[in-house]
């Protein structure tokens, strides 16, 4: 390989690296974030659900404040906790009993935990990919050298 075209491939491979391989990194760890983050709510939610619906520390119920909209409250009293409405996604409420709310946000919890498996061994695989052109960029201008001498 003459030298102008050692200097124009590690060219591509750098703008490759820079401009594609970076950015699906980016992208990656922003939807490993989200999914994160997504988790630790359903993580909250359901130790939220065990706090309210124990009778040990609640046995008639209890009571809360619930917001009205502008930061306007008003007490509320909840004596029944054996069934609840969740939001299941696009503002559709569902009823469960507390066991079914259990068991909805353990298979929610698990499947974006798979998704975060997923994510992270994408992440991993786009990494290596950068190692290895990085790796054939130092091969390039090792050959570069040489062929100076």
């Amino acid at each position: 390989m003459s030298k102008t075209d050692i200097d124009e491939t590690i060219v591509k491979y750098e703008n490759f690296i820079n401009d594609v391989l970076k950015e699906d990194l980016r992208q990656l760890d922003l939807r490993l974030q989200q999914i994160n983050a997504e988790i630790s709510d359903l993580i909250q939610q359901r130790h939220a659900l065990k706090v309210i619906t124990d009778k040990n520390v609640h046995p008639n119920g209890f009571k809360t404040q619930v917001n009205l909209g502008c930061n306007f409250f008003m007490e509320a009293s909840v004596p029944d906790t054996s069934s609840l409405l969740m939001n299941i996604g696009l503002n559709h409420f569902v009823e469960f009993s507390v066991d079914e709310a259990n068991k909805y946000l353990d298979v929610r919890i698990k499947a974006f935990e798979s998704k975060s498996e997923e994510l992270r061994n994408k992440s991993a695989e786009t990494k290596a990919h950068i190692k290895l052109m990085l790796f054939g960029i130092g091969e390039l201008q090792n050959s570069k050298k040489i062929s100076r001498s």
